[in-house]
C-alpha cells in the first residue's frame, strides 16, 4: 500500500547549480508547485536545506499530490515522508547518552517501521540508508542505520543486505526534522517551467513535435502551438486530435497555453502552377516557418521550435534544412535533431502523448509530394517565393489564423 503521509519531500535538480540568480529559479519552481496543487489539500510549502517539504492538511491527497508534483519541471525526485522533530530526538539522544544506554531513536524508528510495513511490498529484504545534512547531530549515518534497521527487522523479521537491496528505508537529518521515507519517485528535472522565455511550437499531428515541444519545456521554455490544417475552414479541419495533443503537453504547464491553428490553403492557392513538384515540400515548410515566424513575433516569443530530426526524412537533410528558412531571424531550436525514431518514440510514451500521435490523421506534410527535392538551395528558394508571392501567403494564413486556449486544468 502507498504511504498516507502529512509531508511530501522533493529535492530540485539543477537549480542547485545556479549562483547569484538561485533565488529566482526558486521562486519560479515554487509558483509553478502552488499552481499545480491549487485545487490540492496545501497548508504549506517550507523550503529546508536544499529540499522542498510541502505540507498538506488531508494525508489521503499524498499520492494524487505526489503524481501532480512529479509533472512540475525542475524538482529531481519526489517522496511521501513522515517527520520526527529533531529536538524530541536530540532530547531522547541525549538523556540515553547520559544514562551510558544504548540509543533507542524510538520516535525514528518508529516512524521508519510504518514506512517499511507501507511500502514493503514483496521484497525478501532490506537496507536502511542514512544521510545527515546536519553533522552536527550526535550520531554518525551507520549508526542510525544501524539502530533503525535493527528495529525494522525485530518488528518485520526481514533480513538486511547492505549491497543490492530490495527495499530501501531513507533516513534524511535536517536541523529540525529528520525524514523516513522509501519511495524516490523521479521527476523529470530540468528549468522551472517559464524560467526562459517562450518560444512557438510548430505542432505537428505526428510523433514528432510534441516531443520537442516538451524536452524544451523541460528547459524551461514557455510554448505557444501554432499548428497548419488542410481545408477550406477549421470546421472541416478536423483538428480534435491537435487539440488533445496540446492538452497532454498542457498537463505538464503550471498556466494555460494557447495553440494557435493556421489554413494551408494561401499557400496552396498561390504555389499551384508556380512550385515544381519536387520542390512543393521544402517550399510548405518555408511557409510553415515563415508563418511560424510571424506569428512568434506578434506574441513576444524568442525561438521557434521543430520536431526535425536530421534525415529522417527528405524534407530534413542537412542541405534542405539549411535553405528552408535562412532569413528567419528567431534562433529555431530542434531538440531532436540527432535521435533516432526509436529514441523519439520512447520518449513520446513518457509524456503519454504516443497513443495520441498514432491516431489517423490528414496531416498537411503527410499530402505533399512524395518525391522532394534533397538538397535545395536558399537561392532557388527565394526565387519560388517571390514567383507565388509566399509573403502574401503567410500574411493572409495570419489572418485567419484561429486561437484556442488550453488549459493545464483541461490536460
Amino acid at each position: 500500500m502507498s504511504l498516507v503521509t502529512p509531508v511530501i519531500a522533493a529535492t530540485y535538480a539543477e537549480i542547485a547549480l545556479k549562483g547569484r540568480n538561485r533565488s529566482m529559479f526558486m521562486r519560479r519552481l515554487i509558483n509553478n508547485l502552488r499552481r499545480a496543487l491549487a485545487d490540492e489539500p496545501i497548508a504549506d510549502i517550507e523550503h529546508v536545506e536544499s529540499r522542498l517539504l510541502i505540507h498538506l492538511d488531508d494525508p489521503e491527497a499524498a499520492p494524487r499530490v505526489t503524481a501532480k508534483m512529479r509533472k512540475v519541471f525542475g524538482l529531481q525526485w519526489v517522496s511521501p515522508a513522515l517527520t520526527v522533530s529533531r529536538r524530541e530526538t536530540d532530547a531522547e539522544l541525549a538523556d540515553d547518552q547520559a544514562a551510558g544506554r544504548q540509543p533507542a531513536l524510538s520516535a525514528l524508528c518508529r516512524a521508519a517501521l510504518q514506512v517499511a510495513r507501507a511500502e514493503v511490498g514483496d521484497a525478501a529484504n532490506f537496507k536502511v540508508e542514512t544521510r545527515r545534512s546536519d553533522r552536527g547531530f550526535k550520531l554518525d549515518s551507520p549508526t542510525i542505520s544501524m539502530l533503525v534497521g535493527g528495529a525494522i527487522h525485530q518488528e518485520m523479521g526481514l533480513p538486511g543486505r547492505m549491497q543490492n537491496p530490495e527495499f530501501t528505508v531513507n533516513v534524511l537529518v535536517l536541523k529540525d526534522q529528520i525524514l523516513a521515507f522509501a519511495a524516490k519517485l523521479t521527476a523529470f528535472g530540468g528549468l522551472p517551467a517559464g524560467s526562459s522565455g517562450r518560444a512557438m511550437v510548430l505542432l505537428s499531428g505526428g510523433i514528432d513535435s510534441p516531443v520537442a515541444a516538451w524536452l524544451m519545456m523541460r528547459r524551461g521554455l514557455r510554448p505557444e502551438f501554432i499548428h497548419f490544417y488542410s481545408g477550406r475552414n477549421i470546421d472541416e479541419a478536423d483538428v480534435g486530435k491537435i487539440d488533445a495533443l496540446a492538452r497532454v503537453l498542457a498537463g505538464f504547464y503550471p498556466v494555460p497555453l494557447a495553440l494557435y491553428h493556421v489554413p494551408v490553403v494561401p499557400f496552396e492557392m498561390r504555389s499551384i502552377g508556380v512550385v515544381p513538384d519536387s520542390y512543393d515540400m521544402v517550399m510548405f515548410r518555408r511557409f510553415m516557418f515563415k508563418t511560424a515566424h510571424a506569428m512568434a513575433r506578434r506574441n513576444s516569443c524568442k525561438a521557434l521550435i521543430s520536431g526535425d530530426s536530421l534525415g529522417q526524412v527528405a524534407s530534413q537533410t542537412i542541405d534542405n534544412l539549411g535553405a528552408i528558412a535562412p532569413d528567419i531571424s528567431l534562433p529555431v531550436l530542434r531538440p531532436l535533431i540527432g535521435m533516432d525514431k526509436m529514441e523519439i518514440t520512447a520518449w513520446s510514451k513518457t509524456i503519454g502523448a504516443f497513443q495520441l500521435s498514432i491516431q489517423p490523421y490528414r496531416d498537411c506534410c503527410s499530402i505533399r509530394s512524395p518525391r522532394p527535392v534533397l538538397n535545395a538551395r536558399p537561392q532557388d528558394l527565394q526565387r519560388y517565393s517571390e514567383a507565388m508571392d509566399l509573403d502574401g501567403a503567410v500574411a493572409e494564413a495570419m489572418k485567419c489564423a484561429t486561437k484556442v486556449v488550453i488549459g493545464a486544468e483541461t490536460a
